[in-house]
C-alpha cells in the first residue's frame, strides 16, 4: 500500500495518447489507484477542455487547471482559487508576442469555453477542435485584455518558441511565461505554476507535499515535479525535464509496482 496520499497527473503527453484520447488501460489504472490515494489532474487546459477527462476518470479531488491559475472543485462545481493576469501586463504581453508570427488566444474566465483571438486561423481551428473549445474573433482585444484574463496562449513554429519566451520574459517579467508544448507558449498570472497550484491544493487538503506524486512531461510540469515528494517524468516528453525528476517512466502504468499501488 502506497504511503503517498495525493497523485497529480498532467493530461497531454502523460495520461493522454497523442490524439487526445484516454487509453482504456490508463483509465482503468487511474480508477484502480484511486482506491489507494487521492488522484487529481494538473493541466494547462481550461475547465471546459479538462472536464470530460475529469468525468471519465471520476476525479473528485480538486483539480489544478490553467497551469495553476485555478484550483477547481468538481464536487462543489466551483473554483476554490482563481487568479488573473493584471490587465496592464496582459496587454503588454499580447502586444509583445505579436511581434513574432504567432496565433494568439485569450482565456477570459473559468466558466467560459470560448477562446478569443483577433483572427481564427487554421492553427487556432485545429487547437480548439482538439480541445473541444470554440473560438471567437475579437478584432480589437484591448478591452478584453484589460479585464484581466486567466491566461494567454500563443501558437508558433517550434523554431521561434525560444525567442518568444525570451522576449516575453524580458518585456513582461511580472508574469509567468512557460513553454507548454513544443509549439505553445503560455502567459500566466504572476507567480503561478502547476507547482504553486499543487502546493496550494495540498495546504487546502492538509496533505504534506512530501506525500505527493507529480507526473508530467513538459517544462510547464517541472515546478510540480520538483516540489512533489516524488517527481515523475515521461520518457517521451521534453528531455530537459527528465533531469528534474526522480523517476522516468514510459507509461504511467509503471507506477503500479513502483509505488506498490495495490
Amino acid at each position: 500500500m502506497t504511503c503517498h496520499r495525493l497523485i497529480a497527473f498532467d493530461l497531454d503527453g502523460t495520461l493522454l495518447a497523442p490524439d487526445g484520447a484516454l487509453p482504456d488501460d490508463v483509465r482503468q489504472f487511474v480508477l484502480e489507484i484511486s482506491r489507494s490515494a487521492r488522484v487529481t489532474i494538473a493541466t494547462g487546459r481550461s475547465l471546459a477542455s479538462a472536464r470530460p477527462y475529469m468525468e471519465e476518470l471520476k476525479v473528485r479531488t480538486p483539480v489544478v487547471i490553467y497551469h495553476g491559475a485555478v484550483v477547481y472543485d468538481p464536487v462543489q462545481a466551483r473554483p476554490l482559487r482563481e487568479l488573473h493576469i493584471p490587465g496592464r501586463e496582459a496587454r503588454r504581453a499580447f502586444a509583445t508576442a505579436q511581434r513574432l508570427p504567432v496565433h494568439p488566444q485569450i482565456y477570459r474566465a473559468v466558466d467560459d469555453p470560448t477562446v478569443y483571438t483577433p483572427r481564427i486561423t487554421p492553427p487556432i481551428e485545429a487547437f480548439v477542435s482538439n480541445e473541444n473549445l470554440r473560438a471567437e474573433e475579437v478584432p480589437n482585444p484591448d478591452a478584453l485584455l484589460s479585464t484581466g484574463p486567466l491566461k494567454l496562449l500563443f501558437i508558433g513554429e517550434p523554431d521561434i518558441i525560444p525567442d518568444l519566451i525570451a522576449t516575453l520574459r524580458e518585456s513582461v517579467p511580472e508574469v509567468t511565461t512557460v513553454r507548454a508544448a513544443r509549439n505553445y507558449v503560455e502567459v500566466l498570472p504572476p507567480g503561478i505554476s502547476k507547482g504553486d497550484g499543487l502546493a496550494w491544493l495540498c495546504d487546502h487538503l492538509g496533505i504534506p507535499l512530501s506525500l505527493t506524486v507529480a507526473v508530467g512531461d513538459q517544462e510547464s510540469d517541472r515546478d510540480m515535479i520538483e516540489r512533489a515528494g516524488l517527481g515523475v517524468a515521461m520518457m517521451e516528453g521534453d528531455p530537459a525535464i527528465r533531469s528534474h525528476a526522480q523517476v522516468v517512466v514510459k507509461s504511467v502504468i509503471e507506477l503500479r509496482d513502483l509505488l506498490d499501488l495495490r
